[in-house]
């Protein structure tokens, strides 16, 4: 940003305006959707309501139809049994507060039996013939609303048109209108409002929870359409508190609040970024030059490591008739310090040779102190004519891990050119292969590591043809990161058996320069004997 003539107060200020927008915009589109909730849930809620008045409407409106089928088999004009039926439906904190059985006779009305308080309307008015009439001609149940003598009443009725009767009821509504909804309610968190028919205006007004001068509400609403007899009930509902979760509630807030402080601490960062950036700028030569002197120191001093573990390898191998020998040694990519593998051929006598490959666990100077001791005793042991099993074990005796802190993996052999018979020793080490047309591996027992303790080893002889070749190796060779060493091993024995043919020396290079890993960590050390002659 320096490059474009930015300052770090600008770059401050430019981080601080991209937050503050992100942040508000984060939160409106948190706070739209916790809206949209909330307006998904009131539906949902309002219609479980009116699915419940809906119910409820029901209930209230059977008692005058089972009436009517009562009188029916108990003779029409028998109001003891409607009186007997319809009485336990009538009282206070009961459907209906007064009952009555009407009949037509031409154009008037008689009525034949009451329950409950007197009937508010008289049946010679012509409110009553107007609202019967209405009844005789609806195949459903007439509902009214009526202010009368101080009082708010829901005229119910229903007739049969077969035989005159007609059953009349009063509910009597709060005066008020008002009617709380019961604080364990599903639907407490709810404002509503009820009116009889479409119209939601203070004379259909049936019932509310609120005071009726603050209707119609000024929220968001919704509505919900039931029947009612005649005529349909419209229910307003208003959302009284949050009714989603309270995360989603708070959540906006929480994320504008979060959002600015992560934007406050943000933009602080920017400011001491860009000004560190701007003050390494200031010292890039002086840095450049520092990197470059540590290349080089760095470059030098794995130089330096690299002579000092070629100078405790081998610079030539004894010459032998019969037996070519190839030896190839590559450092680890990676790091300054060296490893401890290694490899030694020595001649015994005119006809026998001995040989050692070795790995010392770990990296660094101690490593090859360790390495170099192994060499040379292994070495010194096989050049007194002792065989590979019992140098071995004498050399275990020298060396301790809990000591040392190294643990050392050793195969050791000696051979005879003129039978090519080979004897074989390992201190857990890869067993090497036999190339001799194909790639098998030789049968090793497995020892323990040197520096486990002391231990006794067993091993193996076998035949080494002429043109054939035993290829030693370290793990470094064949493991990968992350790969069983199985598949590295199998991965050797098939390029060695494509490679037999090749040269002795050849066959080292190709095997080293196919397998190593350009990122390999590890050293590798490899020593190929091949007979040859008639």
């Amino acid at each position: 940003m320096s490059r474009v003539g930015l300052g770090p107060r600008a770059i401050a200020a430019l981080i601080a305006a991209v937050g503050i927008v992100l942040t508000c915009l984060g939160s409106w589109t948190l706070a739209r959707g916790d809206a949209a909730s909330e307006h998904r849930i009131l539906k949902v809620q309002t219609g479980q309501a009116a699915s419940v008045l809906s119910a409820a409407v029901t209930v209230i409106e059977q008692p005058l139809s089972t009436a009517l089928s009562v009188l029916q088999v108990a003779g029409p004009d028998d109001g003891s049994a409607f009186t007997e039926f319809i009485t336990p439906y009538v009282g206070s904190k009961k459907p209906f507060v007064s009952a009555s059985l009407w009949k037509r006779q031409g154009d008037g009305l008689t009525r034949l039996a009451t329950t409950g308080a007197a009937p508010t309307l008289d049946p010679s008015s012509d409110e009553a013939r107007e609202f019967v009439r209405h009844a005789y001609d609806s195949t459903g149940t007439t509902i009214r609303l009526l202010a009368a003598g101080g009082r708010n009443l829901l005229l119910w009725g229903k007739a049969d048109p077969r035989t005159g009767l007609a059953v009349y009821a009063e509910r009597v509504m709060p005066a008020d209108r008002q009617a709380s909804v019961a604080a364990n309610s599903a639907y407490s968190g709810l404002h509503y409002a009820m009116y009889v028919g479409h119209r939601a205006d203070s004379t259909s007004l049936l019932s509310t929870d609120v005071e009726p001068a603050s209707l119609p509400m000024s929220g968001y609403t919704t509505r919900a359409t039931i029947p009612f007899g005649d005529t349909d009930v419209t229910l307003v509902t208003e959302a009284r508190t949050h009714l989603g979760s309270a995360l989603s509630r708070w959540l906006p807030l929480g994320v504008l609040i979060g959002g600015l402080l992560l934007t406050v601490i943000a933009a602080l960062t920017g400011l001491r970024l860009a000004r560190g950036r701007r003050d390494a700028e200031q010292n890039a030569t002086t840095i450049t030059a520092l990197y470059e002197r540590v290349d080089n120191l760095y470059g030098q001093q794995r130089e330096l490591f690299e002579r000092l573990q070629r100078a405790l390898l081998p610079h030539v191998h004894p010459t032998m008739p019969d037996l070519e020998i190839a030896s190839k040694y590559v450092a680890g990519a990676h790091g300054t310090e060296i490893g401890g593998d290694w490899y030694s051929v020595v001649a015994l006598d005119e006809h026998r040779f001995g040989f050692v490959v070795g790995d010392v666990s770990g990296r660094g100077v101690d490593t090859v102190a360790v390495m170099a001791q192994a060499r040379f005793t292994v070495r010194a042991y096989l050049m007194d004519g002792d065989e590979p099993a019992v140098a071995l074990e004498k050399c275990s005796r020298q060396f301790d891990i809990t000591s040392d802190g190294h643990m050392t993996t050793v195969i050791a052999g000696v051979g005879d050119v003129r039978t090519g018979e080979v004897m074989l020793a390992s201190a857990g080490h890869p067993a090497p292969l036999l190339l001799n047309g194909t790639a098998s591996t030789v049968q090793v027992p497995p020892g323990v590591p040197l520096g486990i303790g002391p231990a006794r080893y067993e091993q193996t002889a076998f035949q080494l043809d002429r043109g054939a070749t035993l290829f030693c190796f370290t793990d470094g060779l064949v493991e990968r990161r992350g790969e069983a060493i199985d598949l590295g091993l199998d991965r050797l024995a098939a390029t060695l058996g494509e490679a037999c043919d090749r040269a002795v020396d050849e066959l080292v290079a190709h095997a080293v320069d196919t397998l190593r890993s350009p990122d390999a960590s590890d050293d590798i050390a490899v020593l190929a004997l091949r007979r040859v002659g008639a």
